[in-house]
Parts: structure tokens; C-alpha cells; sequence
């Protein structure tokens, strides 16, 4: 019979268990974007590993224990999915988003099977592994910041998709600190406390299931109406877009350009989300950008201009990004672009 705190701490952690799982369902139901499929599946490795935690819970299972297990092992490549997906706008799931995740079940799948001596290099590189993943993901989460246009997604990064990062390392490096002195076994019932806080705060955002935070793409934004209050604005933007050409110049932040405009930042970040219907400043700016680049890949007289160039003419200080995200509006790289405008048959431009 389990009594005292080992209850008191079966009962914290079943709560989170019910909250994890509800969310699950709740972010899963829906348009099936990518953000919402890797949301429940993250939402179900966090109360999986709230279970595998426990080792009265593990022992309650039995032989069900196995996938629990396996989601909870794939945690920290189902939250570093999950991030990319919410903050990067994208409509469809590539598999590879989830490779990290199945990366790191196949570690910790060879854990299993391997000399005990073996099997602890195997899981210091698990956890290794699942650090990394999560530094990248809080460096997503605070470059991203100022970018993102969608406000509810502004309010998630800092104070709940950072602390639960935070907690995950702290987990990551008490986990590595256990295969050499033993379990932390003190710990648990503060690891249950805060798995609860963490599946509370996470509920209050996610379970009023907010449009704006599962939107698809910002690439091809639906036309919206302006508010009247907005028109003056939406002219002087559209005159510093087409006559100043402002997205040209390299790492132009949404601050600078309303700086410019003599408008608040807030103000600037709602009329290009609300209004024109953007979720990312970067995508705004990179289809202005994309466009002018292939109008000079299409022209003739410009046929010798090397690609590089034209990035840093659109405004890129790089190729590889420049490559990256006119791949992914167009579909093909600039180069095949290229090619395609300047065939034999001038009549039958590429398509995006």
C-alpha cells in the first residue's frame, strides 16, 4: 500500500496527468496543422513523463508502462518539434521536424538492450542530445520575439515555453547527474509540484484554443479589411514598401520601421497581423523580397548576375537564407527558377 507523501505526490502527478491529457486532445482537435499534431503529441510525451517519474506509477502499469516510456523518451524532441512548428508557420508537418524525436527513442531503445556500463554512455548522450535541442529551441523562442506579429504567441514564449524549457534542462542535467551518484529521489516530489504548475499554466493558455496561436502559413495571407483608424497608417507603410522600398535593407526590424512611420511598435505589429493578415515580420517582408528576386532571375538582361548578388540586393546578408526561403514560397530553388524563366518558352512562366 502506497501512504503519506508517496499519495500525497501520486495524487499531484495524476492531476497533471488528467490536465497533459486533456490538452492533448483539446490542441489536437482542429485544422490538422502542423502546430496542433505536434502539440498533442508533446502535450502526451509531458504526462507520460510525469508517469515514468514515478516509480509507484511505472509499477501500476506494468507491462503498459512501455508507452508512457516511449513518449516520455521522445520528450524533449516533441518539444523542440512542437516550438519550430508554432512559431514557424508552417501549413504541413515535414517528417524531419520529428527526426530528433526518433532519435532520440532509438537511443534510449539501445539503452535497453546494452551492458549496463554501455547503456550509461548511451543515455548521458540522450540527454545530451535533448539539452541541445532545448538551448536551440530558447534561442528560437527569444530571437523570434520582436518578429512575431501574433500577440498571443508574444504572451506564450517568454513566461510558459521558456520556464518549461528551463525546467526540462534542469531535469536533463539532474538525469545526467543521476547515472553517476545514484537517484535524486528527494526531488520527485518538487519535480511533481512544478509538472502540475507547468500543466495548469499551460492549460490556461491552451485549453481557450485561440485561433490566432494554430494559424496556418504567413506565406500567402488571406486579404483582411483595415480598420478606418488603421488607412492613414496602411497608406505610409505602403508607401515605404513600394516607393522607398524599405524591406531592401538587411536586418530591418519591425521597431525601425515603425520608428519611421512615427507610430508605436504595437500599433504597426497589429496592422500588419489583424489587417493585412502576417504572422511573422520576416515572412512580410521575405514575399516582397522573393518577388523582386525573381523578377530579376526572369530577366534576360540580367542572366549573368550571379544569385548571391541578387540576395544581397532583396535585402538578404546571406545565400543559405536567401535559398531557404525562396524555396519555401516558390518551391524550387533560385537557380531552377531561373532556369524555367529563361527557356525557350517565355509564354509558360514557373509557377509558384
Amino acid at each position: 500500500m502506497i501512504e503519506g507523501p508517496a499519495t500525497a505526490e501520486l495524487l499531484v502527478r495524476g492531476a497533471a496527468i488528467g490536465i497533459f491529457v486533456l490538452l492533448a486532445v483539446r490542441i489536437g482537435v482542429g485544422a490538422r496543422t502542423s502546430a496542433r499534431v505536434t502539440g498533442a503529441l508533446f502535450a502526451l510525451a509531458a504526462g507520460a513523463h510525469t508517469i515514468t517519474q514515478s516509480a509507484p506509477a511505472m509499477q501500476l502499469l506494468g507491462h503498459a508502462n512501455a508507452a508512457p516510456w516511449a513518449l516520455s523518451v521522445m520528450g524533449a524532441g516533441l518539444f523542440w518539434a512542437f516550438a519550430m512548428e508554432l512559431f514557424g508557420d508552417h501549413g504541413r508537418l515535414s517528417p524531419i521536424r520529428l527526426a530528433p524525436a526518433a532519435a532520440l527513442l532509438a537511443v534510449g531503445v539501445a539503452a535497453k538492450l546494452v551492458p549496463e556500463a554501455i547503456a550509461r554512455h548511451l543515455w548521458l548522450a540522450h540527454n545530451l542530445i535533448g539539452a541541445a535541442l532545448l538551448l536551440h529551441l530558447l534561442a528560437v523562442v527569444w530571437t523570434g520575439w520582436r518578429g512575431d506579429l501574433v500577440e498571443a504567441r508574444r504572451r506564450l514564449r517568454g513566461p510558459l515555453l521558456a520556464s518549461a524549457a528551463i525546467y526540462a534542462l534542469i531535469v536533463a542535467a539532474v538525469q545526467i547527474g543521476e547515472l553517476y551518484v545514484g537517484p535524486a529521489t528527494g526531488l520527485s516530489f518538487l519535480a511533481a509540484i512544478t509538472l502540475l504548475t507547468l500543466s495548469v499554466a499551460s492549460g490556461l493558455v491552451f485549453l481557450r484554443d485561440d485561433p490566432q496561436l494554430f494559424g496556418g502559413s504567413a506565406a500567402r495571407p488571406a486579404a483582411r479589411r483595415v480598420a478606418a483608424r488603421d488607412e492613414p497608417l496602411l497608406r505610409r507603410l505602403t508607401e515605404a514598401l513600394d516607393r522607398d522600398e524599405v524591406w531592401r535593407e538587411d536586418g530591418l526590424s519591425i521597431g525601425t520601421l515603425a520608428e519611421r512611420l512615427g507610430v508605436a511598435e504595437h500599433h504597426l505589429r497589429r496592422l500588419i497581423n489583424e489587417g493585412l493578415g502576417y504572422r511573422n515580420f520576416a515572412a512580410f517582408l521575405n514575399e516582397r523580397r522573393i518577388d523582386a528576386a525573381k523578377a530579376v532571375l526572369a530577366d534576360p538582361a540580367k542572366a549573368r548576375t550571379a544569385v548571391s548578388t541578387v540576395a544581397f540586393e532583396v535585402g538578404f546578408s546571406s545565400l543559405a537564407p536567401f535559398n531557404r526561403t525562396f524555396r519555401d514560397i516558390t518551391g524550387v530553388t533560385p537557380t531552377a527558377w531561373r532556369q524555367a524563366a529563361l527557356s525557350s518558352n517565355p509564354d509558360d512562366p514557373p509557377r509558384n
